[in-house]
């Protein structure tokens, strides 16, 4: 069987309650040559229900379970071993592509300009009933992309598609301790040495914000761990000093974030840290 040309990753762990959207996103898209890769993580909910159902309706969704639930690290990489496309993008069970042209259009483009390893698109953030809270667009060119790089990362996981090879060259996502909820962000900085990096101007996908979301829980983790993430790569891009005490700042007025009361005052406040 003929490879195809996008292998899209889907890891999941008790994500019954928003995973059909995001299966249903990807499925709809126009660009049809690609495989739908979902790998469970140990799910003790209904997913796996879920995901066989996809399968006996459409052949290009894979369904792969770990035994054991191994972490967002080992079962990404689980997944880039098993991806036979050229091109790798990217889901998560509580996301939705709303753009139904988004892959073809980033495929597109990366067919289009070999210099460029990474793209992906805007974003509108939702609650749990997917309802629009705000919405940004990511810095488009390259040079604009490597100025902001090191402050905050300018790209979200589900609205990425980029190279395989280029990925595979740097051993796939960190499975380090130290790299674990931001194994994202620092491939995308490994991906700027390797070649250029490009955001289309379009809103791709819905991002969930979710008290139970994993980017929600450690969120001060993620934050501390950039800092080391900006002194790793601080050769690698420009304005790294400044990115540095912004990483600082941003981890520490985070922390009293944290022990503000109000609710409403707290999702004020995350919602200046997202455009940030």
């Amino acid at each position: 069987m003929q490879n195809p040309k996008v292998s899209v990753l889907l890891p999941t762990y008790n994500g019954g309650r928003f995973i059909t959207k995001s299966i249903e996103s990807v499925l709809k898209q126009s660009f049809k040559d690609l495989e739908l890769i979902v790998i469970d993580d140990g799910s003790t909910d209904h997913a796996p229900d879920i995901v066989r159902e996809f399968i006996q309706k459409d052949s290009r969704v894979l369904f792969v379970q770990n035994e054991e639930n191994l972490g967002i690290q080992k079962t990404l990489n689980k997944g880039l071993g098993i991806a036979r496309g050229e091109y790798i993008a990217r889901i998560d069970d509580d996301d939705e592509w709303i753009d139904v042209h988004k892959l073809e259009s980033q495929v597109d483009f990366l067919d289009n300009d070999q210099s460029h390893v990474l793209v992906g698109t805007g974003v509108v953030f939702v609650d749990e009933k997917r309802e629009e809270l705000f919405r940004f667009l990511q810095p488009v060119e390259d040079k604009s992309i490597r100025n902001r790089m090191l402050f905050k990362s300018c790209f979200m996981h589900s609205a990425v598609l980029f190279r395989k090879s280029a990925a595979v060259e740097l051993g796939g996502y960190s499975e380090k301790e130290e790299h674990k909820h931001v194994e994202d962000y620092a491939l995308w900085l490994g991906l700027g040495k390797i070649g250029k990096l490009h955001n289309m101007p379009s809103y791709g996908i819905k991002f969930m914000l979710r008290d139970g979301a994993i980017s929600a829980v450690n969120k001060k983790e993620q934050f501390r761990k950039n800092i080391e993430l900006v002194k790793r790569f601080k050769h690698d891009y420009p304005h790294a000093l400044k990115a540095l005490w912004f990483v600082y700042l941003r981890f520490f007025s985070y922390s009293i974030y944290k022990l503000v009361p109000s609710k409403f005052l707290k999702h004020s406040i995350l919602k200046i840290y997202k455009k940030i």
